[in-house]
């Protein structure tokens, strides 16, 4: 695994080290090797989680959606953001890419070459399907984005797409993925960090995605949202949490996760006052005995044996003035080095099914609370919890379902189930309003909680007129403008 894994990893750096811009990008550097397909997908997930549960992009929106609190360095916590361009270079260089170029290969005339490392048509299924998840939270980030022109070898400057171009788009990518997928045929025969080449775990995959994606559009073009969403959940979708889409990290400290990484050095982190809050108001639970069993899976106790998390919002200077021992750090095996990273689950599928159902877009209205308390099941069973917590929690009053109440209980609950997605937290807080959280008193460089990230510096110089255009059809370039999903 080691040296598969340091293959792509000098392999993703000879992409990365270019700097002049999407002319750059679209040289080919593994045109000319035979690289094996199977290794190239190792770098691409072994990237992918790095970005999903690294210290970069994903623990700035554990900090906008105010799951994680920030101590000693507060900056992100009061939203003043630094200039965007590695998370943009993050996505665009590493990963992309290479996906792009597992398509090629398989498409060539050449393909014969690549068939022993998987038929190819799952080959390119399993890329298409990345790539999805890849432009999906680029669009969710910024808004518009080069998405049709980006990986075009033909283009320097790719043009910026509305988002509302994008969208369609990417469900349709996603159902021709879903369709190309043979489950009677090899997946990758190696390298296959997620589900080990089972073609049926990436079809449910691909569906579920859809479903996410689908469903994000509700509030904007309600109508094709009711569609996807409910074509989606007709298919194969996740039906366990053994279907969830996750990556392990490694033992070893090259490939290890972030946050350990973090905790070798230093006590920055840790789980934020708001959500240990949130929790404990489902069934008045306390520090020392908290109603919601899976708190002692997110966080640890303090010196007391007590669950308290850490103020949010503080300035330096203010946050110094607490001592760490009596806050709750994230639990061990969140930091822990081989830490599962959770890209969707199972409890997400079930949760955007209840919406669909609530909604009256799939199946019967009536079967959404049954579902919504699936979806909190499964989040639990995903922690370890027991099934006698599971059902004293669940018989809690404030935790049964309610119609008249379903955007903020579907909200909040959902939001707990999504702890250490930070940007899927985040996105899900955007579009249902819930959980609702507290703007910082000390953030004087917005208005707002943060609704998107700034356009990279790195643009103005190297694709400064598709930029223009894109920021006048936003309207403004703030954290606080809001996108095309996002009204």
């Amino acid at each position: 695994m080691k040296k598969i894994i340091l293959l792509i990893f000098v392999l993703v750096g000879i992409i990365s080290s270019c700097t002049k811009g999407y002319d750059d990008l679209n040289k080919d550097p593994l045109k000319t090797n035979k690289v094996p397909t199977t290794s190239i997908l190792t770098g691409v997930l072994q990237s992918m989680i790095n970005i999903n549960s690294g210290l970069g992009y994903n623990k700035t929106f554990m900090l906008y959606s105010q799951q994680w609190s920030q101590r000693e360095t507060t900056t992100r916590s009061l939203y003043v953001m630094d200039d965007t361009s590695s998370d943009w270079s993050n996505f665009y260089l590493n990963g992309l890419p290479e996906l792009q170029e597992i398509i090629r290969l398989n498409s060539g005339e050449d393909k014969s070459d690549y068939d022993k490392y998987g038929k190819n048509e799952n080959q390119i299924a399993v890329s298409k399907i990345l790539k999805v998840w890849y432009f999906s939270n680029i669009t969710d980030t910024w808004g518009n984005i080069p998405y049709t022109e980006a990986l075009d070898n033909n283009i320097s400057f790719p043009k910026y797409d509305k988002q509302e171009v994008i969208y369609p788009l990417l469900i349709q990518e996603l159902k021709d993925a879903a369709n190309m997928i043979d489950e009677n045929a090899s997946g990758f025969v190696s390298g296959d960090l997620m589900y080990g080449g089972n073609m049926n775990k990436w079809k449910k995959f691909a569906n579920s995605l859809r479903a996410r994606i689908a469903m994000r559009m509700s509030e904007v073009n309600p109508s094709l949202a009711q569609n996807e969403v409910a074509d989606a959940l007709s298919s194969d979708v996740f039906t366990s949490n053994a279907d969830n889409a996750s990556v392990n990290f490694q033992n070893e400290e090259a490939n290890a996760n972030p946050l350990y990484l973090e905790f070798l050095t230093q006590q920055w982190t840790f789980v934020s006052k708001p959500l240990i809050d949130l929790m404990n108001s489902y069934g008045n639970g306390t520090a020392s005995v908290p109603s919601d069993p899976r708190i002692p899976h997110y966080a640890d106790p303090n010196q007391n044996g007590e669950y308290i998390g850490f103020p949010y919002g503080l300035t330096t200077s203010e946050s110094l003035n607490y001592n760490i021992e009596d806050f709750s750090l994230p639990a061990v095996e969140v930091r822990a080095m081989d830490f599962a990273s959770q890209i969707m689950t199972f409890s997400e599928l079930l949760f955007i099914k209840a919406e669909a159902e609530q909604r009256g877009w799939y199946g019967n209205s009536a079967d959404a609370a049954n579902t919504y308390y699936q979806a909190i099941t499964a989040s639990m069973e995903q922690w370890g919890i027991s099934s006698t917590d599971i059902n004293t929690y669940l018989a809690l009053a404030d935790v049964q379902y309610n119609t008249t109440n379903w955007r903020k209980l579907i909200g909040e609950q959902k939001y707990i189930a999504l702890y250490t997605q930070g940007a899927n937290a985040w996105n899900e807080w955007k579009r249902l309003d819930y959980p609702v959280l507290q703007f910082p008193v000390a953030a004087t460089a917005v208005s707002e909680i943060p609704r998107r990230l700034k356009y990279p510096l790195s643009e103005l110089s190297l694709n400064a007129d598709n930029l223009a255009e894109a920021i006048s059809d936003l309207g403004s370039d703030t954290m606080t403008t809001r996108y095309w999903w996002d009204q």
